[in-house]
């Protein structure tokens, strides 16, 4: 033993420095393991600066005490100060080295610490230490009223195999606290799997309600398959919530011979038990199921059929034939309709493609806009011949819709086929023709719509200048002045805007010439191509016509006169 002259001298010169300074940290670590415990426990002892008390403690964890020799003054400091943070350090110095003795006088100073932080972290160490002896520790420590306490003292709870745990934790269902729910059904359930499940079915009658409608939850985690007898039971019980959580539980444990019991339920009033109901027969896969979620795909909640939807896609998914599916298209009810257009896609079946292809041809546009989204799942980026097939169908809409399909997939083989619907009799086939080709990144289609400018059909003409001003290229714009001269109103003034844009235009005479045009719209169009060129040479030319019939035409001159020039006034 050291002299107590030596260790007031040793005491004396440690308090010199502060605790807040390195060099005494380490002039104490490199001390005999002796010398340096006995100045820590005199700090600990005689200091009236809490910080240094604190990094005292938090030193004396550093070196081992298995002896336990020190462990009077660590509890005398304990009673003594009732700091928190001195306490936090001094409860995990305890922990570390005195766990006999340490364990003991700590469950019994648990109702005297004030601090919910200091409880909690002895209800820590406690169920770290001297798990399966606290038992009675950890009940007791259910009633804290700090929630982390509480949680902790769940947790623990839930490690111990013993039923005595179970009922103190069922009970505490009833007060529905949000912020320790996930715990307490975690610590339940690990119990009930330890062989515990008589005592949860000892609550299957209880007439609190709050604690009745968690039981079908946690025996559905425990997953025991001899609850699904229990739980199929429940389905019955007046309280929506317990139905639900019922079939929520059931599955992933219920037979397929009892999945009857289950599909009863689509039909309950209550439209989450529905939900739930429809999600589990998805899961479990019964097909027995089909026609009765089919029906469910009538609903007028979206929410329902789209459950519903997905789940027949993953009872079906495995199976050949959809022809259900097919009988659902073919009938009457708009919502399974379009749900099964949508399943259909979803499943990629190519035995659906003419079908599908004629509900292009309904009255109902969410029908037509879901039969195209379908199709284009199923095709699958490859361009079917059926697609190509129904390009020649009498009804304008098949048509329009299979050539949109065709500009998605952009598929160089059939840029021939768009082409022949620029002849087509109905406007909307051809507008979508020339959408579907400028998708298309292949100089064929400019070749192509330059051909066309020379055909005789004014259809094909006019989709030919459109497309052509869609690509936008300079070889796209120059191929359009012989356009200028098109007996066709419309491509006059088209290829005038569209050959407006270019900036190094040759020559503007043709321009020019279109301002003697009988029509307004071509005498607008090229006037306005004059401003966008802004050659100068056109402010003559434009002043001799300010005095034409329409005050539109006059209107845009001015305009575009003071686009090539403001000061255009001089040239009078």
């Amino acid at each position: 033993m050291f002299s107590v002259l030596y260790i007031y001298f040793k005491y004396f010169e440690v308090l010199q420095l502060s605790f807040d300074n390195d060099q005494l940290v380490e002039k104490i670590k490199s001390m005999d393991k002796d010398e340096a415990v006995e100045i820590l426990l005199s700090i600990l002892s005689t200091s009236k600066n809490m910080e240094s008390k604190i990094k005292a403690v938090e030193l004396l964890i550093q070196f081992d005490d298995s002896n336990n020799t020190h462990f009077q003054t660590i509890k005398d400091t304990f009673l003594n100060d009732r700091h928190p943070q001195l306490r936090l350090q001094l409860i995990k110095l305890i922990g570390t080295y005195y766990k006999e003795k340490g364990i003991d006088f700590l469950k019994e100073q648990y109702k005297n610490c004030s601090d919910g932080t200091v409880r909690k972290n002895l209800i820590d160490i406690v169920g770290k230490v001297d798990l399966n002896a606290s038992l009675s520790f950890l009940v007791e420590a259910l009633n804290d009223a700090n929630m982390e306490a509480k949680k902790i003292a769940i947790t623990n709870l839930g490690k111990i195999s013993a039923s005595e745990a179970l009922i103190p934790l069922i009970n505490m269902l009833h007060f529905r606290n949000t912020e320790i729910y996930d715990s307490l059904i975690n610590a339940i359930v690990k119990i009930g799997k330890k062989g515990n499940l008589e005592i949860i079915y000892d609550y299957i009658d209880t007439e609190d309600p709050h604690i009745k409608r968690e039981i079908p939850i946690i025996l559905g985690k425990i997953g025991s398959k001899e609850s699904a007898a229990v739980l199929i039971d429940f389905l019955k019980d007046d309280n929506p919530i317990i139905r639900k959580n019922s079939i929520k539980a059931l599955d992933g444990i219920i037979e397929l011979r009892n999945v009857k019991h289950v599909i009863d339920l689509l039909t309950d009033q209550d439209i989450e038990v529905r939900k739930e109901v429809i999600r589990v027969l998805g899961n479990v896969r019964s097909k027995r199921a089909i026609n009765p979620l089919i029906e469910s795909l009538k609903e007028n909640d979206a929410k329902i059929r789209n459950l519903a939807k997905n789940a027949l896609y993953k009872i079906l998914e495995k199976t050949k034939s959809y022809e259900p599916l097919f009988e659902v298209v073919k009938g009457r009810n708009i919502n399974a309709r379009r749900e099964a257009v949508k399943l259909l896609g979803m499943l990629k079946d190519v035995a659906a493609i003419n079908l599908l292809i004629s509900l292009f041809n309904s009255k109902v546009a969410s029908l037509r806009g879901s039969a195209y989204r379908s199709l284009l799942r199923i095709l699958d980026n490859k361009i079917d011949n059926k697609i190509i097939s129904a390009l020649s169908d009498k009804s304008w809409q098949i048509r329009m819709f299979c050539a949109k399909i065709i500009g998605e997939i952009a598929d160089p083989s059939t840029i021939d086929h768009l082409f022949n619907l620029f002849e087509d009799e109905n406007g909307s086939v051809r507008k979508v023709a020339v959408d579907a080709l400028v998708k298309f990144d292949n100089k064929k289609v400019i070749d192509f719509a330059i051909e066309s400018l020379k055909s005789s059909n004014w259809k094909t003409r006019r989709a030919a200048v459109n497309l052509l001003l869609r690509t936008g290229s300079k070889e796209s714009f120059n191929s359009l002045i012989s356009c200028l001269n098109d007996e066709d109103v419309y491509i006059k003034s088209w290829a005038a805007m569209a050959l407006g844009k270019l900036k190094d235009i040759d020559s503007i005479e043709p321009f020019i010439q279109l301002l003697k045009e009988n029509d307004d719209k071509i005498r607008i169009s090229a006037i306005k191509a004059l401003g966008e060129i802004g050659n100068k040479d056109a402010i003559k030319p434009l002043i001799e016509v300010l005095g034409d019939d329409n005050w539109d035409v006059r209107k845009e001159i001015e305009n575009t006169l003071n686009q090539i020039d403001p000061d255009w006034m001089s040239y009078l």
